[in-house]
């Protein structure tokens, strides 16, 4: 038995945690050109742009930096904006409102110059229209939730989609 415990020990020491990134080599900084906002819906590229370089300047994986001198330039279009009612009081008064954001995202091997992927991401976030202590939460708080989950989707695809 102690046989077995002893070959069980040995195969699970051959598995591995790693917390190196799987890009490429050559991919060390990334350059974020402000976003590109189609929908009617103003303020939500500079946003947008705001959060990702804000997220992957915290992941440091890529080093944010100019077009000058990036490995890859990402670049976003918010194509979709929404904002619907999500659930009513009994009197028919909306308390908790959907936002989605649609955006077609895209990197290019700057040195290369080809695409490296191309992806459309869509997030949808729900809040409710008063807090608990019955504060109102306005759109704005609800497009602030959805932008900082668009951009972490953005940034998680970016570093895994390789």
């Amino acid at each position: 038995m102690s046989k077995n415990i002893f070959i069980v020990i040995i195969l699970c020491g051959c598995c591995g945690y790693t917390t190196r990134s799987i890009l490429p080599t050559n991919i060390k900084s990334i350059a974020i050109p402000v976003a590109t906002n189609e929908t009617v819906k103003p303020g939500l590229a500079e946003q947008l742009t705001d959060s990702l370089i804000n997220g992957f300047t915290q992941d440091r994986t890529l080093k944010v930096t100019n077009i000058d001198r990036a490995s890859i330039i990402l670049e976003c279009t918010i194509k979709n904006y929404e904002r619907s009612p999500q659930s009513y009081t009994a009197n028919q008064e909306v308390i908790a409102w959907k936002i989605i954001i649609e955006a077609a995202v895209k990197s290019t091997d700057r040195i290369k110059s080809e695409q490296l992927w191309q992806d459309n991401v869509s997030i949808s976030v729900t809040y409710d229209d008063k807090t608990e202590d019955g504060i109102k939460v306005t759109e704005d708080q609800g497009i602030d939730k959805a932008i900082k989950k668009l951009s972490q989707e953005i940034l998680r695809k970016v570093l895994t989609s390789w």
